[in-house]
């Protein structure tokens, strides 16, 4: 998860038919009575909660949405990124519905 607003990290930063097929593959998984899980690093300490970014794709998260009611569970964990290193540093929120407001989109359609 590369995409921050504040303290708010979203997935995806461009739309992705892979992630929607992952996520589609979790949730037959959840019926045949398995658990599923993702796990999103989030590349920022700044990130306190991480969420899908609803106006990108809105099937991902439809489908992220179906999966938790289903029973998908979902991790999500902030880092502190140097030269040297990548270093998780703690499990932080994963909300569906936090207000993301994408900073690269433009204001105004110009």
């Amino acid at each position: 998860m590369t995409l921050e607003n504040g303290p708010i990290g979203a997935f995806p930063d461009a739309p992705t038919l892979r992630g929607l097929k992952h996520v589609e593959e979790l949730q037959r998984v959840l019926q045949q009575g398995y658990k599923a899980y993702v796990l999103f690093v989030a590349q920022s300490a700044q990130m306190q909660v991480g969420t899908i970014h609803r106006q990108m794709q809105p099937a991902l998260y439809d489908a992220f949405k179906q999966g938790l009611t289903k029973g998908l569970q979902v991790l999500c964990y902030n880092c502190l990124i140097t030269p040297q290193s990548i270093q998780l540093l703690k499990e932080i929120p994963f909300d569906l519905d936090a207000p993301f407001i994408d900073p690269n989109a433009r204001i105004g359609g110009s």
